[in-house]
């Protein structure tokens, strides 16, 4: 594992955030479709129902995703309050090292 400079580290809190954003837009079209979905006339049918599943679990691991991101980031701004400079990049240097697996 290698350690990230201090240019990676701001790309990597806005890279955090911009995914962030990008999970909240995915869970407000999931939400909606879930409310389409209950209004038509699918809603009690098999593949209405079928469909539903796969809605609540993709908002499931939506949540789970914004979750994680949110206590990192969350992390990260308790952690900059203490600094008194404010300075984000030095204290996401700080953040607890984990494995990280690519997927292949």
């Amino acid at each position: 594992m290698e350690k990230m400079d201090l240019c990676d580290t701001t790309d990597a809190v806005s890279s955090m955030q911009s995914l962030r954003d990008k999970l909240s837009r995915d869970l407000d079209d999931i939400e909606m479709r879930m409310h389409e979905l209950e209004q038509s006339s699918l809603a009690t049918s098999d593949v209405g129902i079928s469909e539903m599943q796969v809605y609540c679990v993709a908002r499931a691991a939506l949540y789970s995703g914004l979750a994680s991101i949110n206590e990192v980031l969350g992390w990260v701004r308790l952690m900059a309050a203490k600094d008194s400079e404010g300075n984000v990049s030095e204290v996401v240097k700080s953040l607890p090292t984990v494995p990280a697996f690519s997927i292949h």
